[in-house]
C-alpha cells in the first residue's frame, strides 16, 4: 500500500461515521438554542419559523441516525428519509425567502420534487434496503434541491461577496453529493482508494452544508437586516427616493468636486401646489398616490449624476451636477411640464409644480443650507406669481452667498 493510500485510510479513520453523527448534532442543537433565545425577544417572521423548523427536523435525525448506531429498528431509516427532505426543503425555503426569490410557484415546485424523491428513495428502500445505496441515491436528490438557491445566490440576485463565497460553497456541497451520488452507477471497488476519497469528499460536503446552513445562514441574515437599515436610513419610504438626510450627504462631496473644478451645478427646490387642496378633496390616501405619481415622474426626467430627494411634505430637492444657467432652465422647465395631465388611478388628477432654481459657478464651497435658503425665496416668488412656473435665484456673488449662510 503506497504512502498516499495509508493517508487517505488515516483520514476515512478520523472521519468516521458516529464522529460525522457527533458533530452534526451538537452543531444543530446548539443553533436550535440561539435561535430560540433569538426569537424569545424579536419579531418572530416567516423565515426564521421555516429555519427553525429545519434545524428541529434535522436534530431529529441526528437523533434516530445516532440511536440506529446502536440498535437496529425498521422504521427508523424510512423516516430519516422523510425527515431529511422535509429539513432540507424548509432550510431551503428559508433561504430563498431571505433572498427575496421565493414565490408559490416556487413552492409547488419543490413540492413535488421533494414529493417525488420521498416516493423514490422509499421505493428504492423496500426493493434493496441497501444503506450504501440509499445514501448515494438521497445525495442525489439533496444535490437536485440545492442547484436553484445555489444559482441564485451565485448569479441572479443582488450579489455581495458573502452571497457570491455561499453560492460557491453551496456548489463544492453539490458536487460533493454528485460524487457520492455517482456511486449508484459506478461503485469503486471496495477499499479501493478512489472510494475512500469519494468519501471523505462527501463528509467534508456535509459538514460545509451543516455551516452553510448556520453561520452562512446566520451571516446572510445580518447583512438582509443591515441592508434594510440603510435602505430605511436612505429612502424615502412613501417614494422611494431619497430622503433629506441621504440627500444632504450625497450633496456635499459633489458641491465640494464642483468648486474644486469651479463647474456650474444647480439646485432646484419643488413644491406641489395647493397639495393641502389635494388631501382635502381627495383623501389622504390619494395625495400619497400624488406624490408618488409625482416622484415618479420627475426621476424620469433626470439624468443619472443627479440628485433627487424629498425634503420633507410636498417639498422636493433636485441637484443638478454640472447644469448650468441654460441647461437648468430647460430641465426645470421639462420637470414642470412633465406633472401635467397626470393620472390617478384611471382618472386625471391635474396638479401642478412651483420650482425654485438657482446655479453656483464659484471656487468656494457653498453651504447645502444656502443653496436651499436662496432657492425657497425663489419658490416663493414662483408661489406668488400664481404657481405652476420656474423662478431663479441669480446674481449672488461669492460674498453675498456666505451672507445668506
Amino acid at each position: 500500500m503506497t504512502s498516499m493510500s495509508k493517508g487517505v485510510d488515516a483520514m476515512a479513520a478520523s472521519l468516521d461515521f458516529k464522529t460525522l453523527l457527533a458533530c452534526l448534532f451538537f452543531g444543530n442543537f446548539f443553533t436550535v438554542m440561539l435561535t430560540l433565545a433569538y426569537r424569545s425577544r424579536y419579531p418572530k417572521d416567516g423565515t426564521s419559523l421555516l429555519f427553525l423548523t429545519a434545524k428541529i427536523l434535522q436534530l431529529v435525525i441526528m437523533i434516530l441516525l445516532l440511536l440506529r448506531e446502536y440498535r437496529e429498528f425498521k422504521v427508523v431509516l424510512p423516516c430519516i428519509i422523510l425527515l431529511n427532505l422535509a429539513g432540507g426543503t424548509a432550510e431551503i425555503f428559508a433561504l430563498l425567502k431571505m433572498l427575496e426569490v421565493y414565490s408559490e410557484r416556487i413552492k409547488r415546485i419543490y413540492y413535488t420534487l421533494t414529493g417525488c424523491a420521498a416516493l423514490a428513495l422509499l421505493l428504492l428502500y423496500l426493493l434493496s434496503p441497501d444503506v450504501p445505496r440509499l445514501i448515494a441515491a438521497a445525495s442525489l436528490a439533496g444535490a437536485l434541491l440545492l442547484i436553484y438557491p445555489a444559482y441564485m445566490l451565485c448569479w441572479k440576485v443582488k450579489k455581495t461577496p458573502l452571497q457570491e463565497i455561499m453560492g460557491l460553497l453551496y456548489g463544492i456541497v453539490i458536487l460533493s453529493m454528485f460524487c457520492n451520488a455517482s456511486r449508484l452507477v459506478y461503485p469503486p471497488p471496495e477499499g479501493s482508494p478512489i472510494g475512500e476519497w469519494m468519501q471523505v469528499f462527501f463528509y467534508i460536503g456535509i459538514y460545509l452544508l451543516m455551516f452553510l446552513g448556520t453561520a452562512g445562514f446566520m451571516l446572510l441574515s445580518r447583512e438582509q437586516s443591515y441592508a434594510e437599515l440603510e435602505r430605511a436610513a436612505t429612502y424615502d419610504e412613501l417614494t422611494g427616493i431619497l430622503n433629506r438626510r441621504a440627500f444632504v450627504l450625497r450633496a456635499r462631496p459633489l458641491i465640494a468636486a464642483a468648486a474644486k473644478e469651479m463647474a456650474p451645478f444647480s439646485f432646484l427646490l419643488l413644491d406641489v401646489d395647493h397639495f393641502k387642496q389635494v388631501n382635502d378633496t381627495y383623501g389622504h390616501d390619494t395625495g400619497d398616490k400624488v406624490l408618488r405619481d409625482f416622484a415618479r415622474r420627475i426621476e424620469r426626467q433626470l439624468g443619472n449624476g443627479d440628485l433627487f430627494g424629498r425634503f420633507g411634505g410636498e417639498e422636493f430637492a433636485v441637484l443638478l451636477h454640472r447644469a448650468d444657467e441654460e441647461a437648468s432652465e430647460e430641465v426645470a422647465e421639462r420637470l414642470r411640464r412633465s406633472v401635467l395631465d397626470a393620472t390617478i388611478d384611471g382618472i386625471t388628477l391635474s396638479y401642478t409644480v412651483s420650482i425654485g432654481l438657482i446655479t453656483i459657478v464659484s471656487g468656494e464651497r457653498v453651504p447645502l443650507n444656502t443653496l436651499y435658503k436662496l432657492s425657497d425665496t425663489a419658490l416663493y416668488q414662483a408661489k406668488q406669481r400664481g404657481r405652476n412656473c420656474v423662478v431663479r435665484s441669480h446674481g449672488y456673488t461669492a460674498r453675498e452667498l456666505e451672507v445668506h449662510s
